[in-house]
């Protein structure tokens, strides 16, 4: 009986652990638009950049404040810098750079089961922002550029 209680009680306790982990965002993730962000650790934080896309078609930076960097593809680009693991699931105090306008936002992203992750980028507060469901991928989906990867 002991043992079985004692089983249990590690068993519970592993499984808490591996739900609390900081390190279940690590991998490719698929953005609304088709996009492929890995996201991965650097220098203490959580970063991501851009490793690929569904399509497969080249995407510029032609939004970019500054006109020099305009005409770079995003492959390859950071677009996700600074998060930190907040606890259950939650990452917060990144930024996230957005391609479609050219500019940066506050981000924080929670992870929905094992495969979804919720990326939010705001001005301000997080009220003020949009959010975006991501998809978890394989690194070996079609027009992903493994030589990229971390």
């Amino acid at each position: 009986m002991i043992r079985l209680f004692t089983g249990a009680a590690l068993l519970a306790l592993s499984l808490g652990a591996s739900a609390a982990d900081g390190n279940d965002i690590n991998g490719v993730w698929r953005t609304k638009d088709g996009g492929y962000v890995q996201i991965y650790p650097q220098d203490g934080h959580w970063v991501g950049t851009v490793v690929g896309s569904r399509s497969g078609e080249a995407r510029f930076d032609k939004n970019n404040p500054d006109e020099s960097l305009r005409g770079r593809r995003l492959l390859g680009v950071t677009v996700l810098t600074g998060l930190d693991y907040a606890g259950d699931g939650e990452w917060s105090n990144g930024e996230i750079y957005s391609p479609d306008n050219g500019k940066t936002y506050s981000a924080k992203a929670t992870l929905d089961g094992d495969d979804r992750l919720d990326v939010r980028g705001y001005i301000g507060i997080s009220l003020i922002g949009r959010s975006q469901s991501w998809q978890r991928v394989s690194e070996d989906a079609p027009h992903l550029e493994k030589k990229l990867l971390h």
